[in-house]
């Protein structure tokens, strides 16, 4: 008997604790300003435009915008778009910039940051969570998946 209950209550932390760290992890929204005729990015251009190209969608040449550095929502976009760690993505920008290649996007230092250069700034394009999202941003689709479909893959870290 006894080990059956400890079965169950082990079972059920685990429960508790995936579901803790789940909640946890909330959907990144890739932004732009309301109204851009940009309602739909590829992965590849987007990790190429955070990683220094040149970029074009809706009629400009994109601007890209990130997080602060050393937050879950900067860690998350890191590793989901670029498919790299801080350490990873700090050494990319080092090499580029001793190489003469150009510096890395801005980094704004708050959500309320992103939020105003994004939706004042025709060409910027950045990222919030999914309950940052305001009425002046428009969000855009990632390889034709909107942010509240289930097959979306940004999320924080």
């Amino acid at each position: 008997m006894w080990t059956s209950l400890k079965a169950a209550i082990l079972i059920l932390a685990l429960a508790v604790t995936a579901n803790t760290a789940a909640a946890e992890r909330r959907k990144l929204v890739v932004v732009v300003v309301k109204g851009s005729s940009l309602t739909n990015i590829s992965k590849d251009d987007l990790k190429h435009c955070f990683l220094g190209d040149s970029v074009s969608g809706g009629g400009k040449t994109l601007v890209p915008f990130n997080a602060e550095s050393k937050t879950p929502e900067r860690a998350g976009f890191d590793q989901a778009v670029l498919g790299m760690s801080a350490d990873e993505v700090g050494r990319f920008w080092t090499d580029r910039r001793v190489r003469g290649q150009g510096a890395a996007p801005r980094a704004l230092p708050s959500s309320a940051h992103m939020q105003k250069v994004v939706a004042k700034f025709p060409g910027a394009i950045g990222y919030v969570t999914a309950e940052q999202l305001t009425s002046e941003l428009q969000p855009v689709k990632v390889d034709g998946v909107a942010f509240g479909d289930s097959g979306y893959s940004i999320f924080t870290e």
